[in-house]
């Protein structure tokens, strides 16, 4: 029980670093009469709320998933805001729309997996913007909770859920049309994926393919866009001015099941970057990582004997890193490459999906996903400074 609630102490972190960064004040922002002001009536301006019916099937990215044939019933309800412009990121990005979206389905009722509950903030980016029809991608990272999960006895044929505390990620491309003033209607297909970042064995995953469709409901009138400026970017590649930012981050991970202690992975960051539009940064990612979990692999599938030092299980790597900036808040990832290190089997290759938020002018909280081409190693919770 104890390690479940440190989990979701974990996961709500990130649901409130994103929620409370989506929301923020930035630095710059933009307002008809030029005063920030806050009021019950101008945190309810654009809110709408959002009913979704789903269908969905597994992916058997695991041959024992083999054993789900299904499709199941998905349903989504959300709270959400139009953006409008107040901050400068928000006309750049064609006015994404923000919110949170509470998800329930039975999973095809079957009792291995059992039901699956979830609480998540999302964005949506808007391709085009025309006052009836609009094509976008929706993105959210939160909290799920499934009923069941594995044991050695009574559901060990559940190899994907090791606990019942998950992250929930949700990827969705729609289609909305306006109907009335008041109502639109929408279509959407999309992939729906739990698992718990290796904080507990098993951690298979799950993943869902799903379509449907979905009614917005608008509560009230909806503020007018307040138009972008328009910005040449090509001042920002006429000259190389980098940025290094360095940082720490730690995970915890389990590789066995009802493992009694935690074992720690430690990440030393450094970045450097170069600023290429106005939202925009490119750079390379150097990581330096101590996975306490090393030792025991090097032992169980190598054979390898002996005791390993800090020190000793050091990998460092190297890789291409992008930074997409939405006021104070950003989504950071890396592709990097270990050139070396004890434990390989994995890979050499690995991929981070980071999420950032700058606490004033030089100091930083982030929470990023480390993972080897999907396959999840840890989930790195740290704080960084600007150089």
């Amino acid at each position: 029980m104890f390690n479940n609630i440190a989990m979701l102490k974990r996961l709500l972190l990130l649901f409130t670093i994103l929620f409370i960064a989506s929301e923020s004040v930035p630095a710059i922002t933009r307002e008809y009469d030029g005063k920030n002001s806050f009021s019950i009536d101008s945190l309810m301006k654009n809110t709408e709320v959002d009913l979704r019916l789903n269908y969905g099937f597994f992916v058997h990215h695991h041959q024992e998933m083999k054993a789900y044939q299904a499709d199941f019933p998905m349903f989504e309800l959300s709270l959400q805001k139009q953006t409008y412009g107040r901050q400068v990121w928000q006309s750049y990005f064609n006015y994404p729309t923000i919110g949170i979206t509470a998800f329930y389905s039975n999973l095809g009722n079957i009792n291995i997996i059992g039901n699956a509950y979830a609480l998540y903030p999302f964005i949506s980016f808007p391709f085009n913007k025309s006052k009836v029809n609009t094509f976008g991608l929706r993105f959210g990272v939160g909290i799920g909770y499934l009923t069941e999960k594995y044991h050695p006895t009574k559901n060990y044929n559940n190899t994907s859920i090791g606990s019942n505390i998950n992250a929930a990620i949700s990827l969705t491309f729609e289609y909305k049309r306006k109907i009335s003033e008041r109502f639109r209607l929408s279509v959407f297909a999309g992939l729906t994926h739990f698992s718990n970042g290796c904080s507990h064995e098993p951690n298979n995953g799950i993943n869902i393919i799903n379509a449907g469709i979905g009614t917005t409901y608008i509560l009230n009138k909806q503020k007018g866009y307040i138009p972008g400026s328009k910005v040449d970017n090509r001042i920002y590649l006429k000259k190389f001015n980098p940025e290094f930012y360095i940082g720490m981050s730690v995970g915890v991970k389990r590789i066995v099941y009802n493992q009694k202690n935690d074992f720690m992975v430690y990440d030393l960051e450094l970045y450097i970057m170069d600023r290429i539009t106005n939202l925009s940064k490119i750079g390379i990612g150097l990581d330096l990582v101590s996975d306490a979990t090393d030792g025991i692999t090097l032992k169980q599938y190598y054979g390898l004997k002996g005791d390993y030092t800090f020190f000793e299980l050091l990998k460092p790597g190297i890789g291409l890193a992008y930074e997409l900036m939405m006021g104070e808040a950003s989504f950071l990832f890396n592709f990097g490459y270990h050139p070396w290190g004890k434990d390989m089997r994995y890979g050499r290759w690995y991929q981070k999906l980071g999420f950032k938020v700058n606490v004033g002018k030089y100091v930083y909280a982030k929470i990023a996903l480390n993972t080897h081409f999907g396959a999840a190693d840890f989930i790195g919770f740290g704080v960084g400074v600007k150089l």
